[in-house]
């Protein structure tokens, strides 16, 4: 079983040829026999090494506009014959059907296609039908046939080329067949996810996992895998990274928090023009969020919504992140910053903290279509994104709800979407129109120790600020009169909640009672 076995022959076909020239030199050095067709083969002769066409070996040309070129048995013989089985050595002779102990191929890019918006002929024309074949037919065959079905698997090729000789083991050999059915498996899974239409079928596959520090804590250990996504637009995995220590599981999870709850309060916002969000996050909790007409103003209010808890955060900004801000974090440390872009200015002042970690990344879409994946023991656990805006605000009370407190409170929807359950927001509206997240209560098994005990002392730290013209909001129904009595205590004036408890005429008359105006959003926000 540790026999090594040598290459005498090889077949290569090749959609990407960035790197293959290597190969194909190495091979050529060691005399081996190239069989190769179409585009590969042109590349191949043009750089001075004869190649046998595939053509000639079959007796037939690649036809139906390419569709067929290596299905055929003389090519699927000489990958598939088992050498230690005298029954397929004697057809491989009767046949006049070559041995392949090498083959390389890749597959079209399908992904790519479907990513660039594609018409649907072009995409299916992208379903590789012979390179698929081609893999698992040597895969299957690894203990005489080694198969490379990446330019990801060539640097391994080349090392053993040079320094073995083309000598492989069967350890080798089982190694690369395994690498090879990932990229099959992972290829059937895209197009699998192109054509299915049905809830519960999808199929998730996970390759060139990136190995973490750490997770959770120190002693978890993690691994991140950027999904394939073809339909869901621009994700935060798509983020550039422009200067700062390597990214940890939980700067992870905070990045994709801020990054969201930014972008989402931007597309909350519609009667600001030049609008700019900013968002403060930690440990996946917006401490700080705001909207403006001037990023200063957004990362101002931002901060001063929860200035002890903005230590050590994460912030996103909506816009470019000029000198003038990167000046601003002098003398403060944060984990992350993320923009859709940075000036040559503010990367150089910034890129003095070497720790820090610049994402570069434009704001997120809208409404992506994505769907969210949560493990348990045994398990996992599949949904749809929170997104999009609620609808109905329907006022249900005798008081009305200011008109001109609806952009505010849709605003602190999306602030109050992003804070752990049970979740209570306050947000405000500034003189000059700008909104900001002036207190928060998040993570209490009730709602009312949310309110007491969170949402109100952090607002209560701020100057200036009217709580009767503030906004608080839950994410979820008040399931007793408690919660509205204790807002009454404080002031506030109007509520936003999504309805649905079976006391609702009991919240409501509260309400009443208290002079209080409510809307019921009828979209609840729970998050765990």
């Amino acid at each position: 079983m540790n026999e090594l076995k040598s290459i005498k022959s090889a077949l290569i076909s090749v959609y990407h040829k960035d790197g293959l020239d290597e190969i194909v030199t190495a091979l050529n050095e060691l005399g081996v026999t190239i069989f190769s067709t179409g585009g590969t083969q042109s590349f191949i002769e043009g750089l001075g090494i004869n190649v046998t066409p595939v053509e000639s070996l079959t007796g037939y040309p690649s036809i139906l506009g390419g569709r067929v070129k290596t299905l055929h048995p003389k090519v699927f013989g000489g990958i598939l014959a088992r050498r230690d089985n005298p029954g397929d050595t004697d057809q491989l002779k009767e046949y006049d059907i070559p041995g392949i102990d090498l083959v390389i191929v890749d597959l079209y890019p399908f992904e790519d296609t479907v990513a660039s918006g594609a018409s649907e002929q072009d995409i299916i024309e992208k379903i590789d039908i012979g390179g698929i074949s081609l893999i698992r037919a040597a895969a299957k065959n690894y203990k005489d046939v080694i198969i490379i079905a990446s330019k990801n698997q060539y640097e391994p090729l080349l090392s053993l080329l040079k320094e073995k000789k083309g000598n492989s083991s069967i350890e080798e050999r089982k190694k690369f067949a395994r690498d090879a059915f990932a990229v099959s498996s992972h290829y059937d899974a895209a197009i699998f996810n192109y054509f299915n239409e049905e809830e519960g079928t999808e199929r998730i596959s996970l390759n060139n996992g990136h190995i973490l520090r750490y997770g959770e804590n120190p002693h978890q250990k993690a691994t991140f895998y950027k999904f394939a996504n073809t339909r869901h637009g621009i994700n935060l995995a798509d983020a550039k990274i422009l200067q700062g220590k390597a990214l940890s599981y939980n700067n992870l999870l905070d990045a994709d928090a801020s990054w969201k709850a930014a972008s989402d309060a931007y597309h909350s916002v519609s009667h600001i023009e030049n609008k700019v969000a900013v968002a403060v996050v930690k440990h996946l909790n917006p401490c700080g969020l705001a909207v403006s007409n001037d990023i200063m103003k957004s990362l101002e209010l931002a901060w001063e919504g929860d200035p002890i808890s903005a230590f050590g955060s994460i912030i996103t900004f909506t816009d470019t992140v000029t000198k003038e801000i990167a000046e601003w974090f002098a003398k403060k440390f944060i984990e992350i910053i993320i923009a859709p872009e940075f000036t040559p200015e503010a990367l150089e002042i910034l890129g003095k903290k070497k720790n820090l970690r610049l994402l570069e990344i434009p704001v997120k879409e809208k409404e992506t279509g994505e769907k969210l994946y949560r493990s348990i023991s045994g398990g996992m656990l599949v949904q749809d994104e929170d997104e999009g805006e609620d609808k109905e605000f329907r006022n249900v009370t005798k008081s009305k709800f200011a008109e001109n407190k609806m952009n505010l409170a849709k605003f602190g929807v999306t602030a109050c979407k992003y804070l752990k359950s049970n979740a209570i927001a306050l947000v405000t509206e500034n003189e000059d129109g700008s909104f900001w997240l002036t207190g928060a209560g998040m993570g209490q098994p009730n709602r009312l120790d949310s309110l007491r005990q969170l949402t109100i002392p952090r607002f209560n730290m701020k100057e200036g600020v009217s709580i009767s013209e503030s906004v608080l909001i839950s994410d979820a129904f008040f399931p007793f009169r408690d919660s509205i009595e204790a807002a009454n205590e404080f002031g506030v004036k109007y509520i936003v909640e999504p309805g649905g408890s079976i006391r609702d005429d009991e919240v409501i008359q509260a309400c009443d009672e208290y002079g209080i105006a409510m809307v019921f959003t009828g979209t609840r926000h729970f998050k765990h």
